[in-house]
């Protein structure tokens, strides 16, 4: 069974990409679903064609909107499933572990505090974009401590500025490597990695440092159910 990976929240497309490409480095079999309503992160791969449903990029398969029932039946280890800023019950529902990235903006910080007590599924909440030293992290790690029991793990993301130019470039053209993440990013990664079962240290950071310089594992997994179309197709 596939470990399904939900990201959703505030600017997350750019953590669901690092990540899938850093755990396909790792030697598992990745693959990332776009169900998002813009498919900005399906946009920022590399392709000559962008009205295929499904491109390969780096040994990673990016499909765009997969119904979700099919998630589970797709053939790989892991299928990181970038959900957006309102997913949809059922998909959270699916999903093997969910990761809420969320910013310091009051009205967003209330409206996914009242997300997660409707689902009442414990999820991985990391704050972005902060600045470093001052008080505001905290106090929000307090509140939502205080006011929602569902917080599994908590990890925080500061603001820095090569985080930010990547992620925002992301939104202009295609992102072919990510050399100057910062160290906090670096930190983040390893922490969602290590809690979606990649336990060895070394192989993460291994992982990660071949992502950042656009280097791919030589292993190559293809898409069972490309395989089953193929089939019936010459049947």
């Amino acid at each position: 069974m596939p470990k399904i990976i939900g990201f959703f929240g505030t600017f997350t497309a750019d953590l669901c990409l690092y990540t899938a490409l850093a755990m396909q480095n790792t030697g598992r079999s990745v693959c990332v679903v776009d169900q998002s309503d813009d498919s900005a992160l399906y946009e920022s791969i590399p392709t000559p064609d962008k009205n295929l449903e499904t491109v390969t990029y780096h040994n990673v398969d990016f499909i765009r909107r997969e119904p979700c029932a099919n998630w589970q039946d797709l053939g790989y280890e892991y299928v990181f499933v970038q959900l957006g800023a309102m997913p949809q019950e059922l998909y959270l529902a699916v999903c093997t572990d969910c990761v809420l990235v969320i910013d310091c903006e009051r009205v967003n910080l209330d409206f996914y505090r009242c997300v997660m007590m409707q689902n009442e599924k414990a999820m991985t909440v990391l704050l972005r974009g902060f600045c470093p030293g001052g008080i505001c992290g905290r106090k929000i790690k307090e509140q939502f401590e205080r006011e929602n029991c569902f917080v599994e793990r908590w990890l925080t993301l500061p603001l820095d500025q090569s985080d930010e130019a990547y992620r925002i470039s992301m939104q202009y053209e295609p992102i072919n490597n990510f050399r100057k993440l910062s160290a906090d990013m670096e930190k983040a990664l390893i922490q969602l990695m290590h809690s979606f079962g990649a336990s060895n240290y070394a192989e993460i950071i291994s992982g990660i440092k071949a992502a950042k310089h656009g280097r791919v594992s030589g292993m190559r997994h293809f898409r069972l159910r490309n395989a089953r179309v193929a089939l019936e197709g010459k049947g």
